[in-house]
């Protein structure tokens, strides 16, 4: 009796295969990372894109003028990703709740990992904002008093902060769409109800972090 040899299955794709398959096809992998659930990199990508909302709020408030380079680099880092991880928690839950006032029927882990999975193109843009502005402003990198650079530096670190932020939306939106069952308008509409709210939480917290290093 002969038997039939089946062929190997293929490999699951990577992480990465699936975040940059994400921008393209959010449709098809963000099931796929929903079976993942809240995983370490849920958390890692919510902490990056807080560090990068206090790198900018540091370079507007020129923290560097206050606490010297160095000082507030790290003020930046800690702050930044406890900023991060709350904004993560509580994600979850105003979104969850703003889907269910448009009656979806949302799942608090897909919401934390609709909000974690969105913000990984914050990584690659701190990634090359930063070494870039860092060659050009030196020690003034988060002062107010900065030197005069070719226009072309804040034209490129403009189009790729809007970039990111742009493509984050997205995919906030479609993630939303998918994990609570709600139709592209209502899940606009149920970020932009959630962003409101953590952005004054988040404003009040990291004010709260940076007055902290500063006493």
């Amino acid at each position: 009796m002969s038997s039939t040899t089946l062929p190997p299955r293929a490999p699951a794709p990577s992480l990465p295969a699936e975040l940059l398959a994400l921008v393209w096809q959010p449709s098809t992998v963000f099931p796929l990372l929903f079976a993942r659930g809240k995983t370490g990199a849920v958390l890692f990508f919510s902490a990056v894109s807080g560090v990068y909302v206090a790198y900018v709020a540091a370079q507007a408030f020129a923290l560097g003028d206050r606490m010297g380079l160095l000082r507030a680099a790290i003020a930046v880092v800690l702050s930044g990703a406890v900023l991060g991880l709350i904004a993560l928690y509580f994600a979850g839950g105003l979104l969850s709740w703003s889907a269910e006032t448009l009656r979806g029927e949302p799942e608090a882990e897909r919401m934390y990992a609709v909000f974690g999975y969105s913000t990984w193109g914050f990584l690659p843009l701190l990634a090359v904002i930063v070494p870039i502005e860092l060659a050009w402003y030196e020690a003034s990198l988060l002062s107010a008093s900065r030197p005069v650079v070719p226009d072309w530096v804040p034209w490129l670190v403009g189009g790729l902060e809007l970039l990111t932020i742009g493509t984050w939306l997205l995919l906030m939106i479609k993630g939303t769409a998918l994990a609570a069952r709600l139709s592209q308008v209502e899940a606009a509409e149920t970020v932009a109800l959630s962003l409101v709210e953590i952005g004054v939480i988040g404003v009040l917290l990291l004010i709260i972090l940076v007055v902290s290093f500063l006493i």
